[in-house]
């Protein structure tokens, strides 16, 4: 599966003989945390996003204002879930 963008999914595999698969539909904080609580579990996670960054929307007001530039509150996927 790839995302719209052109990027390969981010995907972590646990080597299993019988192997499940779960799909995260979506890198916000539901999706990441989904992602995250999966993190020990026996299955094959991909989470797919448009983007290939989280964009923390709580502190996007600061960025408005000028008090922060956008790559403070955008951070790549794959950082987030190593």
């Amino acid at each position: 599966m790839r995302a719209s963008s052109g990027a390969e999914p981010v995907t972590r595999s646990t080597g299993a003989a019988t192997e499940h698969r779960v799909v995260v539909i979506g890198g916000g904080f539901a999706g990441l945390g989904a992602a995250r609580a999966l993190r020990r579990a026996p299955v094959r996670i991909t989470l797919a996003d448009r983007r290939n960054h989280h964009l923390f929307q709580p502190l996007l007001y600061q960025v408005a204002t000028g008090g922060l530039s956008p790559a403070n509150i955008a951070v790549p996927l794959r950082l987030i879930l190593k």
